[in-house]
């Protein structure tokens, strides 16, 4: 997974990297064998606020966690937290859309229907 930080206003420092790599690798096993391609964490500070944006590419989607909170933790966890959901969200679409009945020629011969 390729992570890019920006920071505007406000310095990455290794315990950002440190955090927000944590909650990733979390994140990369409830994807499972889909690979984030990849990944971009934006702070930024206006006045009292810590702003936090976090992207992550998947295939043809965006999903995005955004947050701003007074504390530079505060902010990335609840971002990530946004993130995490959003993903448990795309996951259970895909778990969906990809379920199907089998076609009647593949079941057995105890589950046809005798007419």
């Amino acid at each position: 997974m390729n992570v890019h930080y920006t920071g505007r206003q406000q310095e990455i420092t290794p315990f950002v990297r440190k955090l927000v790599e944590s909650r990733l690798k979390k994140l990369q096993k409830i994807l499972g064998p889909r690979p984030a391609l990849e990944t971009r964490v934006i702070l930024a500070q206006e006045r009292h606020l810590i702003l936090t944006e976090i992207t992550v590419n998947l295939n043809d989607q965006a999903i995005v966690g955004a947050a701003e909170m007074p504390n530079l933790r505060d902010s990335l966890s609840a971002a990530l937290e946004h993130l995490e959901k959003q993903v448990l969200k795309q996951r259970t679409r895909w778990r969906v859309t990809h379920r199907r009945a089998r076609p009647e020629s593949a079941r057995s011969i105890r589950t046809l229907k005798v007419a």
